[in-house]
C-alpha cells in the first residue's frame, strides 16, 4: 500500500508562530529553503519522512500530532453552522473551513457547540410555543426528551470502543457454555450464579412488554412474541445488570450526566452494550471477520444475532484500532426508524452525519429496504470520498392493534480500499450522494427536499424542475 502523503501546513504553521520562529529561521534549522517551507505551510507541498524527523529531533514536535488528521465532524459542524440561514451571507469557502479547523480547533468546536445550542434553544421555544397553544403544562412539555438527547449526544461524540466494558463482556462470554446455544448459556449463568430463573410466557400475560424481572422471586420473564434470537439479548442484559453493576455505575459516573434522568439512561444504554459485546465478543468477531470477509448475513448466523448488532460491533471493533493497533477495517455505522429518523450514529473515517436534517434520499438505506433485504452500492460523496455503504432493514414486533411491524434501518460504510478487503468489494459505478440537502448543491436530484443554504431555489414560472427545490 502507498505511504499516505500528510498534509499539515496550518499546524506546522502555528508551531513555528508559537516558537517565535520566522520561516527563514525555521528551514534554516530544517535544512530545507525558505520557499519549500513556504509551500508546506501552504499545503501545496507534503511533509516527507526525512522533514518529519528533523522536527522531532530538532524541535521535539510530536510526529503523532502532525499526521493527524483534521477532524472531518468539525469541518461538517462548521460548514453546517454557516449554512443557517441567519450566517447564510458569511458562508465561507470549503478551504477556509478546513483551515480553521486546523488552525483553531477548540474555536471551531466553541461555534459548532454555540450553533448546536443555538438551534436547541429555537426547538424548545418551538415546543414551549405549540405547548402553550395547546394548553399543555409548560415546565413538564419544555423538558420532555432532553435526558434522552444527552444520552444519545454523549455516546454519538464518543467513540463506540470502551476498553474496560469490552474487557468484562470478554469475560462473560468466555464462561457461557454451550457456546453454540448463546441463550440455554445465559439461562444456566443466571440460575447458576445469581438464582435467577428465566420463564418463556404467553402473550396475553405481558400484552405491553418483552420482558420483566421479578427481584422478589428472581425471575426473569420474556415474552413468546420477543423472536429467539433476540430473547438471549435479553437474558444477556439481565446477567450484566446483576453480574457488573459496579462497572455499569463507574461507566456512568465518568459519562457526567446533567441530571439523575440522564444518568439512569445512560447506565441502561451500557448495559445494553455491555450485553451486545457478551453476545458479540471482539475476539471472535475480529476473527471470524476476517475469515468471512465480514459478510454481515454469515456472521449474523454465526452469532445467532440480528444483522444490526453486527454492524454496530464492528464499527466498535473499527474504533478500537487507535487503542489496540489491531487494524480492523474502518467503518461508520447508523440506524434510523421506517421514518428515516436518525437513532442512533457513529461518525468517523471521513464520513460525517448533519447535526440538524434528514439523511441524503439517494443513500442506498432508502432504497425500499423490506424486512430481510440487504443491499451494497458504493457511493460518492461531494468532496470525492468514496464509500461502501452496507444497508439492511429488520422487522420488530407487531402491535397489539393488528398494525404492522415495526421497522428498523441501519447501515455501515466503509472507505473504498477497506471495501477491497471484504466482500462487498463491486466495480459498479458509484451513486453521488450528499450530507444534507441544506449542504449539498448538487442539480438535478429528485431526492431534494429542501433548498441549499448556499444557492437560491429556482421557483421559475416557465420551467419545473426534478424537484420543487430545483437550484437557480
Amino acid at each position: 500500500m502507498a505511504e499516505r502523503k500528510v498534509f499539515a501546513g496550518p499546524r506546522l504553521r502555528r508551531i513555528r508562530t508559537e516558537m517565535g520562529l520566522s520561516q527563514t529561521d525555521m528551514a534554516s534549522r530544517l535544512e530545507i529553503s525558505p520557499s519549500y517551507l513556504n509551500l508546506i505551510e501552504r499545503n501545496q507541498r507534503p511533509l516527507t519522512v526525512q522533514v518529519l524527523l528533523k522536527l522531532s529531533a530538532t524541535f521535539n514536535v510530536d510526529i503523532a500530532e502532525l499526521q493527524s488528521d483534521t477532524d472531518a465532524g468539525a469541518i461538517e459542524s462548521l460548514r453546517e453552522a454557516f449554512s443557517d440561514p441567519l450566517l447564510v451571507a458569511e458562508l465561507p469557502s470549503q478551504s477556509e473551513l478546513i483551515e480553521a479547523a486546523d488552525i483553531a480547533p477548540n474555536l471551531a468546536r466553541g461555534v459548532a457547540k454555540l450553533h448546536a445550542a443555538y438551534r436547541e434553544a429555537l426547538e424548545r421555544l418551538s415546543d414551549l410555543s405549540h405547548s402553550m397553544t395547546h394548553g399543555e403544562e409548560t415546565e413538564d412539555a419544555s423538558a420532555k426528551g432532553l435526558p434522552f438527547d444527552q444520552v444519545r449526544g454523549y455516546f454519538e461524540r464518543r467513540t463506540p470502543w470502551f476498553a474496560d466494558l469490552e474487557e468484562a463482556a470478554e469475560a462473560v462470554a468466555d464462561g457461557l457454555t454451550p457456546r453454540d446455544d448463546p441463550f440455554q448459556a445465559l439461562k444456566a449463568q443466571l440460575r447458576d450464579n445469581h438464582g435467577t430463573d428465566v420463564r418463556i410466557l404467553p402473550l396475553h400475560t405481558m400484552p405491553l412488554e418483552r420482558c420483566r424481572f421479578d427481584r422478589h422471586s428472581m425471575r426473569l420473564f420474556i415474552s413468546e412474541r420477543v423472536a429467539p434470537g433476540d430473547r438471549a439479548f435479553l437474558a444477556a442484559r439481565q446477567l450484566v445488570l446483576l453480574s457488573r453493576a459496579d462497572l455499569l455505575d463507574r461507566l456512568t459516573e465518568s459519562a457526567a450526566m446533567a441530571d439523575a434522568e440522564a444518568a439512569r439512561l445512560c447506565r441502561l444504554a451500557f448495559a445494553d452494550r455491555l450485553s451486545t459485546a457478551v453476545l458479540v465478543p471482539a475476539g471472535r468477531l475480529r476473527a471470524a471477520a476476517g475469515d468471512l470477509k465480514s459478510d454481515i448475513r454469515k456472521l449474523a448466523d454465526r452469532f445467532a444475532v440480528r444483522r444490526s448488532r453486527i454492524m454496530a460491533r464492528l464499527c466498535a471493533l473499527s474504533a478500537s484500532g487507535s487503542a489496540t493497533g489491531s487494524g480492523d477495517p474502518p467503518f461508520v455505522h447508523a440506524s434510523l426508524d421506517a421514518a428515516g429518523t436518525v437513532l442512533a450514529r457513529n461518525s468517523g473515517i471521513g464520513y460525517a452525519f448533519p447535526r440538524f436534517g434528514a439523511l441524503c434520499g439517494r443513500l442506498p438505506v432508502f432504497d425500499g429496504l423490506r424486512p430481510g433485504d440487504l443491499v451494497a452500492h458504493p457511493v460518492l460523496m461531494a468532496d470525492g470520498a468514496r464509500f461502501t455503504i452496507v444497508a439492511t432493514a429488520e422487522a420488530g414486533l407487531t402491535a397489539n392493534d393488528g398494525g404492522s411491524a415495526a421497522v428498523t434501518l441501519t447501515f455501515i460504510g466503509l472507505p473504498d480500499e477497506a471495501a477491497r478487503e471484504t466482500v462487498y468489494h463491486t466495480d459498479a459505478e458509484p451513486r453521488p450522494v450528499g450530507l444534507t440537502c441544506r449542504l449539498c448543491e448538487r442539480q438535478g436530484c429528485p431526492h431534494r427536499s429542501h433548498p441549499p443554504a448556499t444557492r437560491p431555489a429556482a421557483f421559475q414560472d416557465f420551467i419545473v424542475g426534478l424537484s420543487d427545490h430545483e437550484l437557480a
